[in-house]
Protein backbone atom coordinates (compact mmCIF):
# COMPACT_ATOMS: atom_id res chain seq x y z
CA UNK A 1 0.00 0.00 0.00
CA UNK A 2 2.33 2.81 -1.61
CA UNK A 3 0.41 5.97 0.05
CA UNK A 4 1.30 9.58 -1.79
CA UNK A 5 2.83 12.12 0.97
CA UNK A 6 0.37 15.07 1.27
CA UNK A 7 1.85 18.70 0.19
CA UNK A 8 2.89 21.07 2.82
CA UNK A 9 0.92 23.91 3.23
CA UNK A 10 3.45 26.24 4.68
CA UNK A 11 5.91 26.00 1.62
CA UNK A 12 3.70 23.48 -0.90
CA UNK A 13 6.61 20.77 -1.60
CA UNK A 14 5.35 17.50 -1.97
CA UNK A 15 8.43 15.41 -1.41
CA UNK A 16 10.48 15.33 1.82
CA UNK A 17 7.04 14.61 4.28
CA UNK A 18 7.61 12.07 6.85
CA UNK A 19 4.70 10.86 9.16
CA UNK A 20 4.89 12.53 12.72
CA UNK A 21 2.58 10.65 15.01
CA UNK A 22 -1.04 10.99 15.45
CA UNK A 23 -4.10 13.80 17.30
CA UNK A 24 -5.94 13.05 19.93
CA UNK A 25 -8.77 12.28 17.17
CA UNK A 26 -6.54 9.71 15.82
CA UNK A 27 -5.29 11.75 12.55
CA UNK A 28 -2.16 11.59 11.02
CA UNK A 29 0.29 13.94 11.55
CA UNK A 30 2.61 14.85 8.84
CA UNK A 31 6.56 16.71 9.49
CA UNK A 32 7.83 18.70 6.02
CA UNK A 33 11.62 18.36 6.66
CA UNK A 34 12.14 21.46 4.46
CA UNK A 35 10.74 23.58 6.79
CA UNK A 36 10.06 21.71 9.58
CA UNK A 37 6.13 22.57 9.65
CA UNK A 38 3.98 20.21 11.48
CA UNK A 39 0.55 19.53 9.91
CA UNK A 40 -2.49 17.32 9.80
CA UNK A 41 -3.89 17.29 5.95
CA UNK A 42 -7.25 15.99 7.25
CA UNK A 43 -8.16 16.33 10.99
CA UNK A 44 -10.80 14.84 12.58
CA UNK A 45 -13.25 16.14 15.39
CA UNK A 46 -12.69 15.17 18.92
CA UNK A 47 -16.09 14.32 20.48
CA UNK A 48 -19.38 13.54 20.34
CA UNK A 49 -21.97 14.12 17.89
CA UNK A 50 -24.56 16.35 18.30
CA UNK A 51 -26.98 13.57 18.14
CA UNK A 52 -25.77 11.30 21.49
CA UNK A 53 -25.63 14.85 23.61
CA UNK A 54 -29.61 14.80 22.61
CA UNK A 55 -29.77 11.78 23.16
CA UNK A 56 -28.46 12.09 26.67
CA UNK A 57 -30.15 15.32 27.34
CA UNK A 58 -33.59 13.41 26.46
CA UNK A 59 -32.68 10.23 28.55
CA UNK A 60 -32.25 12.58 31.24
CA UNK A 61 -35.05 14.91 31.37
CA UNK A 62 -37.22 11.51 31.22
CA UNK A 63 -35.80 10.81 34.79
CA UNK A 64 -32.60 8.30 33.81
CA UNK A 65 -29.63 8.95 36.65
CA UNK A 66 -26.68 10.79 34.84
CA UNK A 67 -24.65 7.56 35.40
CA UNK A 68 -27.56 5.70 34.13
CA UNK A 69 -27.30 8.02 30.87
CA UNK A 70 -23.52 7.22 30.48
CA UNK A 71 -23.69 3.74 31.11
CA UNK A 72 -26.96 3.43 28.32
CA UNK A 73 -24.88 5.73 25.85
CA UNK A 74 -21.15 4.35 26.58
CA UNK A 75 -20.33 8.13 27.45
CA UNK A 76 -18.24 9.57 30.63
CA UNK A 77 -20.53 10.58 33.20
CA UNK A 78 -18.67 13.96 33.19
CA UNK A 79 -19.26 14.71 29.41
CA UNK A 80 -22.99 14.18 30.37
CA UNK A 81 -22.95 16.50 33.20
CA UNK A 82 -21.18 19.03 30.93
CA UNK A 83 -23.63 18.78 28.57
CA UNK A 84 -27.21 18.82 30.73
CA UNK A 85 -25.04 22.22 32.58
CA UNK A 86 -24.87 23.91 29.05
CA UNK A 87 -28.29 22.87 28.25
CA UNK A 88 -29.83 24.42 31.62
CA UNK A 89 -27.92 27.47 31.27
CA UNK A 90 -29.46 28.30 28.48
CA UNK A 91 -33.09 28.10 29.91
CA UNK A 92 -34.74 31.55 29.84
CA UNK A 93 -35.98 32.62 33.44
CA UNK A 94 -39.09 33.86 32.24
CA UNK A 95 -40.70 31.16 30.30
CA UNK A 96 -44.26 30.15 30.41
CA UNK A 97 -45.36 27.41 32.84
CA UNK A 98 -45.84 24.74 30.35
CA UNK A 99 -42.58 24.92 29.33
CA UNK A 100 -40.90 25.23 32.82
CA UNK A 101 -42.53 22.46 33.87
CA UNK A 102 -40.39 20.10 31.65
CA UNK A 103 -37.10 22.12 32.47
CA UNK A 104 -38.26 21.91 36.07
CA UNK A 105 -37.49 17.73 36.15
CA UNK A 106 -34.65 17.13 38.21
CA UNK A 107 -34.28 20.37 39.25
CA UNK A 108 -32.66 21.80 36.42
CA UNK A 109 -34.83 24.84 36.62
CA UNK A 110 -33.75 24.83 40.63
CA UNK A 111 -30.58 25.21 40.17
CA UNK A 112 -30.56 28.09 37.82
CA UNK A 113 -32.92 30.30 40.03
CA UNK A 114 -30.50 29.90 43.13
CA UNK A 115 -27.66 30.96 40.84
CA UNK A 116 -28.78 34.32 40.62
CA UNK A 117 -28.86 34.55 44.88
Amino acid sequence: MNQESPSCPKCGERSNQIRNGRTAANSQRYKCKICLNRYTPNPQEIGYDEEVRLQALRLYLEGVSLRGVSRILSVNHQSVANWINRFANTIPMDMPPSILETAILDGIYENLSTKDK
